[in-house]
């Protein structure tokens, strides 16, 4: 039976690199265990393994020698069969290779002082954590990467970032756009926003910095900032515009009144002088004397001298355009409050034909310790969303307060107006 010592050199070389591979398997598990404490027991195994493996490495390389002639080194395998060696190198490395899958499973499963390294470097913002001296504890790649933009340095101490983050250092290139919330425009075009905690409990006493990339939000906040100053000079602009356009249709309206006027009181004078001229019956010339009466009271405000036959008269009006002025209480007969009522009913059932689309107008009046109180409303449809004055209510409340009253409408949840007219000299 052939021994170690009278086989091939081949064979030799063979079952010294299976041992080599042997070795360095062996090593690896054994520094693997000790990085992840793993336990005394398991650590001291496998270095006992690795030192029976390296020693019988050394038999190998001594019989080598021996069978090349070299006499002064004795043969410590003459008389062991080379199969023994065979089959025990290839369990060997079975077994080894079995030992290194259950490393590799453990490290993964496991939480360890590289995994918490490698998940801190895999992480997009940066990390840094230092005791109360500023030494450095722990960083990862992202951290050291913008301290070094920052600083010109590779990060080991806290406290020069810390200068530069604070603003009592200046770095050419970088730019600081929130000294509050600690946001910094990088040389390489980003913006980073650095926040700083007090670890509590078990890590007391440290201070973890953390840099966000916060690029993509900073840029579209100021995209979005200069579109809200470019609508708000917009907004601003459309006001005038509203200001203009509401003076414009106010003018427009109050033109084309004076201009229904003028035809209504050249049309009655006309018929009332072909009427003189051509002794028209007094029934005739007695209703257009009523619209001559009519365009003389929207122009100057005076119709009749009686106030009751005023009212009156406004009412009939209101009926022949379909809607029903319903009275509850007091109706004032002093001649200015009268006529800013009179004017005041008008207006409203004007507003309720066009613009509410009802059929009844209804007013309430009293008198109060200070003067008179109207309320106007009427049946019609709610007003829209953002309704308001227009031309004839802003006119009946300038007449209203050049007298010393107030007027107030709302439009929610339906149309309101309230006239408070104080008493004139001979009421008081």
């Amino acid at each position: 039976m052939y021994s170690y010592v009278t086989y091939s050199v081949k064979l030799h070389n063979i079952l010294m690199v299976l041992m080599e591979i042997g070795l360095v398997l062996e090593l690896w598990i054994f520094f693997s265990r000790l990085t992840r404490s793993a336990g005394l027991k398991k650590i001291m195994r496998i270095g006992i393994l690795f030192l029976m493996s390296f020693v019988l490495m050394c038999f190998f390389l001594n019989d080598h020698r021996y069978q090349l002639g070299e006499n002064n080194h004795p043969s410590f395998l003459l008389k062991i069969p080379i199969w023994i060696f065979l089959t025990g190198m290839s369990l060997l490395i079975i077994y080894l290779c079995l030992l290194v899958r259950n490393e590799i499973l453990a490290c993964r499963k496991n939480i360890s002082a590289w995994s918490v390294k490698e998940t801190m470097d895999d992480v997009p913002c940066g990390v840094c954590v230092s005791d109360s001296c500023g030494h450095v504890v722990l960083s990862n790649k992202k951290m050291r990467e913008l301290s070094r933009m920052l600083t010109g340095a590779p990060l080991q101490n806290y406290e020069d970032l810390k200068q530069v983050l604070d603003g009592n250092k200046s770095v050419q290139g970088v730019t600081r756009l929130s000294p509050e919330k600690g946001v910094l425009y990088l040389p390489n075009g980003t913006v980073w926003m650095f926040q700083n905690y007090m670890l509590a409990e078990e890590v007391e006493g440290y201070l973890q910095t953390v840099a966000f990339d916060i690029t993509e939000i900073y840029f579209n906040s100021e995209k979005i900032r200069m579109k809200n100053e470019k609508l708000e000079l917009l907004n601003q602009k459309l006001k005038k515009m509203y200001e203009q356009i509401d003076e414009s249709i106010r003018e427009q309206e109050t033109l084309k009144m004076k201009m229904q006027v003028h035809d209504s009181l050249g049309c009655c004078l006309l018929t009332i002088r072909r009427m003189l001229e051509g002794n028209k019956e007094p029934d005739y010339m007695k209703n257009q004397l009523e619209i001559l009466k009519q365009s003389v009271y929207i122009l100057s405000g005076i119709t009749q001298d009686d106030t009751e036959k005023q009212y009156e008269e406004s009412i009939k009006h209101a009926e022949k355009l379909g809607v029903s002025v319903e009275i509850e209480g007091e109706l004032c007969d002093e001649h200015q409050v009268a006529l800013i009522t009179d004017k005041a009913i008008r207006e409203c059932v004007t507003n309720c034909i066009r613009h509410a689309h009802g059929r009844r107008v209804y007013v309430q009046s009293h008198k109060t310790h200070e003067g008179w109180k109207v309320c106007i409303t009427n049946d019609g449809e709610r007003p829209k969303e953002g309704s308001r004055e227009g031309g004839g209510l802003s006119a009946l409340r300038e007449v209203v307060e050049r007298d010393g009253g107030e007027m107030t409408t709302k439009f929610e949840p339906e149309f309101l107006l309230v006239l408070k007219l104080p008493f004139s000299e001979t009421e008081e």
